[in-house]
């Protein structure tokens, strides 16, 4: 399947999602709100994310920080902050200062020592192509990731966009990030059980190291991926970095769309007996997130025989699609580009001219109706 990273507004194939710029004035309750009570221009399509998010799912993390939703600055000069910060050299309780509800993080943070920012969709999210633009800390202990994870369907799902991590480093933490998709279609389990023997794997792993010529990532950086039901695609910055073209391997679930940010334990440093706790504070700023989804009708068989049928054509992804006159000679537009796709077949049958300066793109690929939970199709807010 042929992409370019930022979607083309021209491609009628695609509709949008979202674009959140982080523009207007919202604020918490357990989610973002307008703040304007006579405009209600936003729905809410963001939550923060308090506790430990692998809560419920089997797992050895004993990350020594901990997510509250001050540390997700939402709307600050039309951009997002996650704010990794140093909180104190002796554990702390977790109360309301840290999460505005009944909390349960002290059974998994015996230790904690900084605060972090998060945030996931409210609603989960189907096949599309995902962007975001941002900037990174970097240093050691910094953690940085644009993501989707789910243990839909009793199975364990995760597609990393990008992580950025000390640990995920070779040799040059200003300009690395890594990609894959974390798997299991055993169970809900991410780190490997050693009874059943069943654990997430992961898929297509790659390195990917921004050239010399190129700003570091601390500069903003644009992540994208294509998720499809037969193949994911990752971009950086418009170009493609990574592919998975095995269906197995890829989740076949909704998602929750996360961006995070925190100090891992990479900051501690442990000195014979003496424990270091790194004393400081980062942000992970965030431009926009941009979110699409292509038309379909997988269902439908489209024949285009005359030019009223091509202009009357809606680009959806279709059973198949027929092309060419049959009582004359189908003669395509001059200067544009149109993109078709079918599940099955799309013929050129009968008379069809495609004239110079026209750009024809026909894809044949599985049809990307987004996932259902018990039967109910995900709702789109915005």
């Amino acid at each position: 399947m042929d992409m370019m990273a930022q979607i083309d507004l021209n491609d009628k194939n695609w509709d949008t999602i979202f674009i959140e710029n982080f523009s207007g004035i919202r604020g918490w309750s357990s989610q973002w709100q307008d703040l304007n009570a006579s405009v209600s221009q936003y729905t809410s399509l963001w939550r923060c994310y308090a506790n430990e998010w692998r809560s419920g799912v089997t797992t050895t993390n004993t990350a020594h920080q901990a997510y509250r939703p001050d540390n997700a600055a939402f709307g600050r000069n039309q951009i997002m902050k996650l704010i990794g910060e140093f909180h104190s050299q002796y554990p702390m309780t977790c109360g309301v200062d840290y999460y505005h509800a009944p909390n349960h993080c002290c059974t998994i943070h015996p230790s904690i020592h900084y605060y972090s920012g998060m945030i996931e969709t409210i609603d989960p999210v189907g096949f599309g192509y995902y962007e975001v633009e941002c900037q990174i800390p970097v240093h050691r202990g910094s953690a940085s990731a644009f993501w989707f994870w789910s243990t839909n369907g009793g199975t364990y799902n995760e597609i990393d966009v990008f992580e950025h991590a000390n640990s995920l480093c070779y040799n040059d933490m200003e300009r690395e990030t890594v990609s894959g998709i974390w798997y299991n279609p055993d169970s809900t389990n991410y780190i490997l059980d050693t009874i059943s023997g069943y654990g997430a794997q992961r898929y297509a792993p790659m390195l990917y190291i921004l050239s010399n010529l190129s700003p570091t990532l601390e500069s903003y950086h644009r992540f994208g991926c294509l998720w499809m039901p037969d193949q994911v695609v990752w971009y950086v910055d418009g170009n493609v970095v990574n592919e998975c073209h095995e269906p197995n391997h890829i989740p076949q679930y909704p998602m929750h769309l996360k961006i995070t940010h925190l100090e891992s334990d990479s900051a501690i440093i442990i000195n014979g007996n003496d424990t270091v706790w790194w004393e400081g504070s980062d942000e992970m700023t965030i431009n926009y997130i941009k979110a699409y989804r292509l038309k379909t009708n997988c269902s439908t068989n489209a024949t285009i025989r005359s030019l009223t049928d091509f202009y009357n054509f809606n680009y959806q992804v279709c059973q198949s699609i027929n092309m060419g006159g049959t009582q004359g000679l189908l003669s395509i537009p001059s200067n544009i580009n149109f993109t078709m796709r079918a599940v099955d077949s799309i013929t050129i049958n009968g008379g069809f001219e495609l004239p110079s300066g026209t750009g024809m793109t026909l894809i044949i690929q599985d049809c990307p109706e987004w996932p259902d939970i018990n039967k109910n199709k995900i709702k789109n807010n915005h």
